[in-house]
């Protein structure tokens, strides 16, 4: 499953010069996988709730390949894959729509955690509607 958003880079999320500040594509990345979640109707709080399970960032790695400035268009796409057990990865495409240059890509490892704050598998729900279906499938 993946999905897209698109958005407009606002002032407060430029430096001086109207360059994206690095610390910004995090809390991109963050619309994302939020926009994903509701997308499948996996909300993170009724996922607590029902499941009993949270997904937290554990680790994030971005590769920089361009720079985005104030006011332009982006497109933000975003899935999950490399399910193992009490993790997953989310993967992140961020494109200037204006030319299609690729601004960044990224990749969350999420780590999910019970009510005791144990690892714990990723909840069924997660992998019926996250889960890309397999050749056999």
């Amino acid at each position: 499953m993946k999905n897209k958003i698109q958005f407009i880079v606002h002032a407060y999320e430029t430096d001086f010069y109207g360059v994206v500040s690095n610390t910004r594509y995090l809390e991109f990345l963050e619309r994302g996988r939020y926009a994903l979640l509701h997308k499948v109707d996996l909300p993170v709080e009724k996922t607590w709730q029902e499941d009993g399970v949270m997904a937290l960032v554990r680790r994030a790695e971005i590769d920089y390949l361009a720079f985005a400035r104030h006011e332009e268009l982006l497109e933000l796409e975003t899935w999950v894959d490399e399910w193992r057990g009490a993790s997953a990865v989310v993967h992140h495409v961020l494109t200037r729509v204006s030319d299609g240059a690729t601004i960044i890509k990224a990749r969350q490892t999420m780590a999910f955690i019970n009510r005791n704050s144990k690892a714990t598998r990723a909840p069924k729900s997660y992998l019926e509607k996250l889960r890309a279906p397999t050749a056999s499938e």
